[in-house]
């Protein structure tokens, strides 16, 4: 989790995330993204009101192409993009205290009670993830799909009537003009046995075509001709 800081933070960031800042608050994740110029998602994840900011969770691999991104903007704002990065923490955990995240999943913040011998349930989290039809970019799969291509506006992290941000007016025209003819499938990896799937990888399988944009244990994501 990355942390922008600042005077009117929800306001500066508007102007850069396909969510409406204003929905942003402390019990939900909102989903959001943020797009190139091009309109190409470069990286996307959950926002949570914090008190003294916005946490932006995002996949750790695109935390640096984020930073990148907003450098530029932030040199003109009274926001700060804080150094270093937040570990989050997921559990399953009925009566633990934290933020819904998917279904039976709750998103514990750094400083949560978190007892020791915890397990890496990334993989999990994956296949959880997968089985929603819910991408979370990595590295090689950034600036390479509109939001429409990941299903992004179907779990509400675009906002069409909140004005302007970067890459906007692309990713309208493509909704309003019908012009997305490639989205999010569910793929099995074991139809895949016979190659090494990885992220960004152009795969053909029985004759169908698709980038993957994400690998659990047992099924993948690709964006694919609809």
């Amino acid at each position: 989790m990355l942390k922008l800081t600042g005077f009117a933070v929800k306001e500066f960031l508007q102007g850069y995330v396909t969510c409406n800042t204003d929905r942003i608050n402390a019990n939900a994740c909102t989903p959001f993204a943020v797009c190139s110029l091009q309109g190409r998602v470069v990286t996307n994840g959950w926002a949570i009101e914090l008190a003294d900011g916005i946490g932006l969770v995002m996949h750790r691999s695109v935390q640096q192409l984020f930073r990148d991104y907003l450098k530029p903007y932030l040199q003109f704002s009274k926001c700060k993009l804080e150094e270093g990065e937040d570990f989050v923490h997921v559990t399953t955990t009925a009566d633990a205290i934290g933020v819904p995240l998917l279904p039976g999943w709750q998103l514990l913040l750094q400083d949560s009670a978190v007892s020791p011998g915890n397990i890496d349930v990334s993989e999990d989290i994956n296949e959880r993830l997968i089985g929603q039809r819910m991408v979370l970019l990595q590295q090689p799969c950034s600036a390479q799909h509109l939001p429409q291509m990941l299903g992004l506006e179907e779990l509400g992290a675009v906002d069409f009537d909140k004005g302007c941000y970067l890459g906007q007016e692309v990713v309208a025209r493509a909704q309003f003009r019908g012009a997305v003819k490639r989205g999010l499938d569910i793929f099995n990896l074991a139809a895949a046995s016979n190659v090494a799937v990885t992220l960004g990888q152009s795969l053909t399988l029985d004759g169908v075509k698709g980038d993957v944009v994400m690998i659990g244990a047992q099924h993948g994501l690709w964006v694919t001709r609809l």
